[in-house]
């Protein structure tokens, strides 16, 4: 007689939202030293084709998890619908956010960028059927504030790269949502395996009209991107778990302060007094939205 096998062995542990939140917030890290270096190959490589050794390699130490830690019987879907939707939402909203850094100054795209958390809460209530408080709301608004402190982006943004940008970041807030329902259902391996294979299927019929041969070094460093990015997006993506989505998305404010610190350490750049105040009110904001989850904890207990 065959042995049911649980479809979703990460019940075993019990959703945490603060665990959510540091998981997030590592995750956010990793994602921002790999942007640095995703960076400097654009200046080399085309898009399509750094996409697929981002994705492709990152299922190698997914693998490796999977095979010590997980059944391989238990990555199993019965919503492939969904995750087909949520690979070309976020496969689409990479591209498109990377085409706006190309026709953008980066204080504007990265002003731009930042309103996925905004979208994200205001379409979690009425979507995902989430609560969101004045706290929440009031802790998006505050981090907000404080990314326009930092970038300080220009008035002029109605152009074609604000609009790459502006799709990009609705995308992007899209595909949170719909990972945040697929982890209602289907284990965290299993959202982000399918995401990788299924958007380096897609973008592969693209790589020969844009393959640009690289070095072994260069070669080296592409799949060594990918394979970080494999870490940081099961982090991410098990975050969605532990917490909502309302809650998880301030902790995207964080990727300034990250980029603030890798500028200083690498390149020397020492901010100026307007971006440390908006430092400050992003870490505030980050915060706020942590203790509120801590105090939630008991009563729900």
């Amino acid at each position: 007689m065959a042995v049911a096998v649980p479809s979703n062995p990460r019940h075993t542990t019990e959703p945490d939202g603060r665990r959510g939140i540091l998981l997030m917030l590592v995750g956010l890290l990793l994602f921002s030293v790999l942007n640095g270096i995703v960076k400097a190959q654009t200046e080399l490589f085309p898009v399509v084709q750094i996409m697929f050794f981002r994705n492709a390699f990152a299922m190698i130490p997914l693998a490796v998890v999977m095979l010590w830690f997980v059944d391989w019987r238990s990555v199993r879907t019965r919503m492939p619908a969904w995750h087909l939707l949520h690979a070309a939402v976020m496969s689409a909203a990479i591209g498109l956010i990377f085409a706006g850094y190309e026709r953008l100054p980066l204080a504007d795209a990265t002003a731009i960028n930042f309103a996925a958390p905004l979208i994200v809460t205001a379409l979690s209530a009425p979507l995902l059927k989430e609560p969101v408080g004045w706290v929440k709301w009031g802790a998006v608004g505050v981090g907000f504030a404080g990314v326009l402190f930092m970038v300080q982006p220009g008035g002029d943004v109605i152009r074609e790269g604000a609009l790459y940008s502006l799709f990009g970041t609705v995308l992007a807030a899209c595909a949170v949502l719909i990972a945040r329902h697929l982890s209602k259902h289907d284990s965290t391996m299993t959202i982000v395996l399918l995401f990788m294979a299924l958007s380096s299927a897609m973008v592969l019929p693209l790589l020969p009209a844009v393959w640009v041969t690289p070095t072994p070094l260069q070669l080296a460093g592409l799949i060594a991107m990918g394979l970080a990015s494999g870490g940081a997006q099961y982090m991410t993506t098990r975050a969605l778990y532990h917490a909502p989505a309302a809650t998880i998305a301030p902790m995207n404010y964080t990727k300034m302060i990250w980029a603030l610190l890798i500028g200083f350490f690498a390149f020397g750049d020492w901010p100026g007094p307007v971006v440390l105040a908006g430092s400050a009110l992003v870490l505030a904001s980050t915060w706020v939205v942590y203790r509120a989850e801590g105090r939630k904890r008991p009563t729900a207990a």
